[in-house]
Parts: structure tokens; sequence; C-alpha cells
């Protein structure tokens, strides 16, 4: 197989593995990658539930993700739509697993897209607490900014910005940060070849010193006694121990965490690593274990000033409060209010929102819907964040059904209530529909709708 790469990354991979370790990792790229997926528990708890047919197994070291066949199409179920789980690398999993979430705190993910670490996180807060998925490049903001109205995520802020413009306003504030940063990308070979030839001699040093740069922003951020994870899914000792070491040289108040795991690790040569930073780190190795790569550093900041950081000014709204409550009263079966207000869009903001002033946000908190002359709408993002048994009206739909189908499609269904209708796959929410005359009008997003 090392006829699909570059001398310097097979050169790399011998003087990290040896001889027949680099043989063994070398020999499970003729493999099948395995396909996985992270069920979301804010919406649903078993995916066997969902998809009774399919085979799935467990990834070990994520209590909700499973491996599943080839020959389920996982991105094409209405379930997916709905936001019930999250196609995810099995060993991408693994770094929030180490990052040990409690619910009520305070998390950033400073790298965030596409947002299946976020997501997971939010998981396991469960509501509570505070969520900043933070991602420097607009497009992949974007798309992160989708996942978490996807899954239904109430309590994320998510921010599109440069982490050096982040430290001094989050300084000391976060309890638990996530650093999963853009890397060479090793992990992504036996997938994307494209990656593969994409990757040249200078690529690894190249990114550790920004991988540098955005642990220096994050370690500010943290509050004293935090802890930090920085993962990689790349495998060459300059993005992964060398940069450990470096930066617990260069930062003050950071040691190693030491991260307890029964997953398989590799014998290592050449990295100059002491016993700390072995205990500090785990490595995921494809010919070890069920998993495309992953390289994870549990930090813990021991010291340092608490941040100040201004909470955020809620604001009010009389028309839009007005409109909103009487769409509330006749439609939901709970009270939600608007508390945040971008342009005719009025979001309900997470309890323990900070200042936002200044920033460029793409999203904070739910969505609730826009103010349209004198009339509420409800917005896609609402739809998404509700349980089935707040609504008042609700048309429920079968998993791969005709109807399933013809809403996703965007067409028009018959339905016998009237006004505002939450459409659900089982119980989970797709969309919103506007019943009248005993016909459904099709609310889904255009963007969303699909083909058959």
């Amino acid at each position: 197989m090392t006829e699909n790469f570059d001398k310097q990354f097979i050169s790399d991979m011998r003087s990290l593995l040896g001889e027949n370790g680099a043989k063994a990792f070398f020999a499970s790229y003729a493999e099948e990658p395995v396909c996985s997926l992270r069920v979301n528990t804010l919406k649903t708890k078993d995916i066997k539930d969902l998809f009774p047919d399919v085979s799935f197994s467990q990834v070990p070291w994520c209590k909700n993700a499973y491996y599943y066949p080839f020959s389920f199409r996982a991105g094409k179920t209405a379930a997916h739509l709905a936001g019930a789980y999250y196609i995810q690398e099995a060993s991408a999993t693994f770094p929030v697993t180490a990052l040990d979430i409690k619910e009520g705190e305070r998390v950033l993910d400073l790298c965030a897209a596409p947002g299946g670490k976020s997501t997971q996180i939010a998981e396991l807060l469960n509501g509570t607490g505070l969520l900043v998925s933070n991602e420097i490049v607009p497009s992949r903001a974007n798309a992160l900014s989708q996942n978490i109205e996807r899954l239904g995520v109430k309590n994320a802020v998510v921010l599109n910005a440069d982490p050096r413009d982040l430290e001094d306003r989050f300084y000391g504030f976060f309890d638990k940060i996530l650093v999963d940063a853009p890397c060479s990308g090793e992990g992504m070979f036996r997938k994307n070849q494209e990656a593969a030839n994409e990757r040249t001699a200078d690529s690894p040093a190249i990114c550790a010193a920004r991988q540098r740069e955005i642990l220096k922003s994050a370690f500010r951020m943290l509050k004293k006694g935090g802890i930090l994870v920085y993962s990689t899914c790349t495998f060459n000792k300059l993005e992964n121990e060398e940069n450990v070491a470096a930066i617990l040289r260069e930062c003050e108040y950071v040691q190693l965490y030491p991260i307890k795991t029964d997953i398989p690790q590799p014998e290592l040569y050449d990295v100059n690593a002491d016993k700390e930073i072995i205990n500090g780190t785990v490595r995921i190795m494809p010919h070890l274990a069920r998993g495309e790569g992953h390289f994870c550093a549990r930090f813990i900041k021991t010291d340092g000033e608490e941040g100040k950081v201004r909470p955020l000014k809620r604001a009010s709204n009389r028309a839009f409060d007005a409109a909103f409550k009487k769409f509330a009263d006749k439609f939901l079966n709970i009270k939600p209010a608007a508390d945040l207000f971008f342009g005719d869009y009025g979001y309900c903001a997470p309890a323990d929102c900070p200042d936002l002033s200044r920033l460029r946000v793409l999203r904070a908190g739910v969505q609730l819907g826009q103010l349209v002359k004198d009339r509420f709408e409800p917005s896609h993002s609402s739809a998404l964040s509700l349980k089935a048994d707040e609504v008042k009206n609700v048309l429920s739909l079968e998993e791969g059904s005709e109807k399933a189908t013809a809403y996703l499609m965007g067409e028009t269904l018959p339905c016998d209530l009237e006004g505002w209708t939450l459409v659900t796959v089982g119980a989970l929410p797709l969309g919103w529909g506007k019943a009248s005359g005993g016909v459904l009008k099709n609310h889904l997003p255009k963007g969303l709708r699909i083909n058959r």
C-alpha cells in the first residue's frame, strides 16, 4: 500500500512505529474503512429502536457511538435530517470522551466545524451550561451552525472568529476547552486519497506552528483548574507529542492530565516522550483499533487569574413579543421567550450567554422565528429544537413511508389539522407545515429538500 503515499510520510511512519509497526499500519490501509455514527441523546436513546433491521455494534470508547454496515445509507434517512444521529468517524468521538464534560459547565470548542465534536459536547451538557462553538473559516462556520441546528442544540453560541480575537474577551472563562486543531490530516488518507495527494513534506511543520498559536490562545481562555483536550487526526510526532512538549515549555500553569483508556496503544520509536507525555496522551491507530486514527492530549491549568466576562444584555421587542405570544398560545404547550434580536429574527439565548457585541455570531441559542409585518412565522430551527409533546398540532409520519418521502421533497400532504403543525418522523421533528382546508403546506427549507 505504500505506493499511494509520498516518501516523507512513509519515512515518518517507519520512524514513529518501527519497521514491524509500520508494516502493520500500512497493511491496514488495504482494509475497508469502517462506517460509524453517534446517536444524538438529546433526541433519542437507541439507534436500534429507529432501525431494528440494521446490524449495529458499539464503538468501545463512546457509549452512544456505533459502527454500521456500508449498505446502510445513513445520510439518506428522515431520522438523519431530524437530527437523531450524527455520522462521525469512530476515533473522532474519543477527544470529547476524554474531556469528561459535566452538566452545567462552560465549554469552548475552538476549531469546531463541521460540528461532530460540538454536538457531542452538547449531548453531554444535556441542555445545561453553555457551549461556544467557533470556526475561523466562514463557509465551514455555516456548516457548523447548520449541524448545531439539525441536532436541536439549545444552549450553543456559534461564532466565526480568529482565536486571537477571542482570548481577551473570554479570558479565564471556560471550564473545558476542546482544540481539535487543523492538521495535516494523515488519519484521513484511507478514506480520502485526495487528502494524501495534498500532503507535502512541509505540511506537518506548517500545521504544528499554527496549532501552537491556537493552543496559546485557548489556554488564556481556560479558567484555573480547567481541562483542555488537544486533538488531531494525524499521526506524525511533530504535530502531536512534540507539540505537547512545546506547550508544556511555553505556557504558564499548564500540566498534562493523565488519560486512562483500554484502547491498544502503539509502541513508539524516536518520539523522545517522557512518562508524563505518554500518560497524558492517547493514540488511536487504524492497525490497532477500529477507527481511522486520532491523537489526543489532555491538559489541566493549575493557576491563573479568573476572568470577568460581561453577561449578555438581553433585549425585548414589543411587536415581536406580542406576535410570538399569539403564536405560542395557539400552537405550543410551552412558553419560550425571545431575548436577543438580529433584524426581524428573535432568539432564545442560552441562560449563561456572554456579551456578544462586536463578534460575528451565526447562532445564539434557538432562533424562534421572524416577525413578518405583524405576524410571527416560526423558523426551521425552532421546529428541530422542540419535542412532539411541546406542540399542539403534530403530524407523525413513518420512516421510509411515501408521506415522509413526499414531505422531504417539499410536497404538500393531506392533513385534518388547522394552522402551524410540527411534522415528525415517529417522535422526531422534521420541520413545520401549515394546514388549512385539509392540506398541509410544506415549510421545509428548500435547501434541505431531497430528490427521489
